[in-house]
């Protein structure tokens, strides 16, 4: 074992590998691509399946006051999710961000302060990298990371209001033998496009019980995504802050100085500075600069940046 291990780091040494990772790289990068296209195929499938087939469905379970607020939230949690998505993809993280003095990045030949770190996909150093997300084809981290995060709080949101509100229609259209009414068998007085989705035979079902269980996956996934974001922001960390941090007293120690206090942290990553409120700031779908973080005894450190 030792002495494949010395073969890798000397393969690794001579370049030998340098092929193999960059093709990969760029796989990713091209992968990206088309997995944006898919997110943005994804998402305007669950709506329409939404709002245009549950939603109407519910009526015969659920009173239209419910329905209206179900159509408001839903139609609030889509465009909260288009926006930061689009932000999230579009705004690049600062790059390169380095002064003399600080560490050097042999890759990008330049040098880059204490919390930048070096993307072999995106072939850059990146200011508070959090992780390079192939959803979004970039990395994750200063300027876009607030958009990343209102994003998958977001989608986790919406897909928790699919499960809990359309389990009815889902139970109807998966047992559709048992059942008795369905989308394209009962008259709903609110469906304006009833007729055009039942021309087409099974298409209602299938959508319905497809759009349930992809909200019953996202919600495990983008939920668990969004949990680990919420503790990490909470201690005032990005991921790769946590990995490098973690281990010695020392690496502690350093975590420590990230951490200005639960309150602190969250002010600080939304950008509630500057008489920047919270519904600005994360109910509306807005963009805001980055923001460096007020230290409160007005010590500068290299470590408060978001």
């Amino acid at each position: 074992m030792n002495r494949l291990c010395d073969l890798i780091d000397q393969k690794i040494d001579d370049g030998t590998f340098v092929p193999v990772v960059d093709a990969a790289n760029s796989t990713m990068r091209q992968l990206g691509k088309f997995l944006v296209l898919f997110v943005y195929f994804i998402s305007t499938f669950l709506a329409f399946t939404s709002f245009f087939i549950i939603i109407p469905y519910e009526q015969i379970y659920k009173p239209a006051w419910l329905l209206v607020i179900l159509g408001i939230c839903g139609f609030y949690f889509l465009l909260n999710i288009q926006y930061h998505y689009y932000k999230a993809r579009t705004i690049p993280p600062v790059a390169c961000p380095g002064e003399e003095g600080d560490a050097f990045c042999e890759k990008c030949n330049y040098w880059k302060s204490d919390r930048a770190h070096h993307c072999s996909v995106c072939d850059k150093c990146v200011l508070g990298m959090d992780h390079h997300c192939i959803w979004i084809n970039q990395c994750v981290g200063s300027h876009n990371h607030r958009h990343f995060f209102l994003f998958v709080a977001n989608l986790t949101l919406a897909a928790a209001t699919i499960i809990t509100a359309g389990y009815p229609s889902f139970s109807d259209h998966l047992f559709i033998e048992t059942s008795p009414n369905t989308y394209c068998t009962t008259i709903l007085e609110n469906a304006p496009l009833q007729d055009i989705i039942c021309d087409y035979d099974g298409f209602a079902r299938t959508a319905v019980v497809f759009c349930y269980l992809l909200s019953g996956i996202l919600f495990v996934m983008v939920g668990g995504l969004t949990l680990w974001n919420v503790y990490l922001i909470s201690i005032g960390c990005t991921y790769i802050d946590y990995l490098k941090l973690t281990g010695s007293k020392k690496k502690l120690s350093a975590r420590k100085r990230l951490n200005k206090g639960l309150k602190a942290n969250w002010k600080n990553f939304l950008g509630l500075r500057r008489n920047r409120t919270f519904f600005r700031c994360v109910i509306l779908p807005t963009a805001l600069p980055p923001v460096k973080y007020e230290s409160l005894n007005s010590r500068p450190d290299a470590f408060d940046v978001v």
